[in-house]
């Protein structure tokens, strides 16, 4: 019984050793006081005259040894496998990574779409206000304009060719309207044979159409003429007749 008990004793002394071993064996390096444009010189043999072998970058890790240290000089030297290559390098270079304080890398999760961020629309600019024109201005003496219109229902269209239309509708002066569209057609022998009109203040507008004709009975004036017009002023529907008349 004597006889086992230290058989027994000497197996775990001997277990616990290579215990020790194989956990030196399994601790991992990595680079350390080395500067970031350098890196450390992998010797033949410990110490800083023998032939460079390799080299291992400044930012190295996982580097394993089989615990073998030198001592050359004041300097101490640790053997290492890099790589696939054996070789020495100076101990002050290299420390054991901690591997238990070591964080982990978290497993890469799919990244949700971000949504769109709506980019703000620049206001639209306000539309540009038509000029303001008075009757004063408008009012040349000698100057020829077409007075448009019947009696029922009332209307009735001063037109002041290329600058603007004084609109009355059934009684109600609608101002001085500045013109927005211009277009005549006119035949070889220089009539007008269809002129086209639009103008607008922002709050009333106005389309005429005129056209050449054989006889129109301008009710405004009770007389014949030879121009006959179709106008939308601002959105109803008028017709009636056109004579050009000189203003005094």
């Amino acid at each position: 019984m004597k006889y086992i008990s230290i058989v027994n004793k000497v197996s775990l002394t001997i277990a616990a050793s290579l215990l020790c071993m194989q956990m030196a064996q399994a601790a991992v390096y990595e680079i350390q006081r080395v500067a970031s444009t350098d890196s450390l010189n992998l010797r033949a043999q410990p110490g800083a005259r023998n032939a460079i072998v390799g080299r291992v970058p400044h930012n190295g890790k996982w580097i394993r040894t089989d615990g073998r240290r030198v001592a050359v000089g004041r300097t101490n030297w640790i053997k290492i496998n890099w790589r696939g290559r054996a070789g020495w390098v100076n101990e002050h270079f290299v420390r054991q990574m901690q591997l238990n304080n070591a964080p982990q890398q978290p497993a890469a999760q799919p990244q949700a779409a971000r949504p769109a961020i709506p980019v703000p629309r620049a206001a639209p600019a306000p539309a540009p206000r038509p000029p303001v024109i008075t009757a004063a201005a408008l009012h040349r003496k000698g100057a020829w304009v077409l007075e448009c219109g019947d009696k029922s229902p009332f209307w009735r269209v001063i037109v002041h060719p290329g600058k603007a239309l004084d609109v009355n509708l059934r009684g109600r002066n609608a101002g001085i309207l500045p013109l927005t569209y211009q277009k005549q057609d006119k035949n070889r022998w220089n009539t007008a044979m269809k002129t086209v009109v639009k103008s607008s203040n922002g709050r009333f507008a106005t389309d005429m159409t005129i056209h050449y004709t054989k006889q129109c009975r301008h009710t405004l004036s009770n007389q014949d003429t030879r121009y006959r017009v179709k106008a939308m002023l601002n959105g109803e529907q008028m017709q009636g007749c056109c004579r050009a008349v000189q203003l005094r």
